[in-house]
């Protein structure tokens, strides 16, 4: 069976991100939409907290959620370093910037300060998602090479 790995980061807090790993079958690459992402993390958000409390004890089982839509298996696990991202945000000008506004502002050489960056802080865990379409008699199957098991 051949898995593609996604990766996203997903803002948790003001200043914070999780990294989130997904391995998708290469036939569902097509049905994994934002949409079902979407879905999937608000019905595992709940359990969220426990699972990183397993991780910090050391343990690395999966846990299976499954709907009419789509069934996953997912865990927390320690992350990668990842450095820092940085976001770039459009500055929002002044009154008095906005008056003195002249035709020729909008060349790339006096076109300096119209973004802002803020730097955002990986968290130290990552989340492991193993998405598929619904199927009631099998379980979500987890690739190998994670070598880990539903609990």
């Amino acid at each position: 069976m051949v898995f593609v790995k996604q990766e996203r980061l997903l803002r948790i807090s003001k200043s914070s991100l999780l990294q989130v790993h997904i391995y998708l079958q290469e036939s569902n690459i097509g049905w994994f939409t934002d949409v079902i992402l979407q879905e999937m993390l608000q019905a595992i958000q709940p359990a969220l907290p426990g699972k990183v409390t397993e991780c910090l004890k050391g343990s690395k089982t999966a846990s299976q959620f499954k709907n009419r839509a789509l069934q996953v298996a997912y865990y927390i696990d320690k992350a990668d370093p990842l450095g820092q991202v940085l976001l770039q945000e459009p500055r929002i000008k002044d009154e008095d910037e906005v008056e003195g506004h002249d035709e020729d502002s909008e060349s790339p050489a006096t076109n300096k300060g119209l973004f802002t960056y803020k730097a955002l802080r990986p968290a130290r865990n990552v989340l492991v998602l193993v998405p598929e379409p619904f199927d009631a008699n099998n379980d979500v199957l987890i690739p190998s090479m994670l070598n880990v098991d539903i609990g």
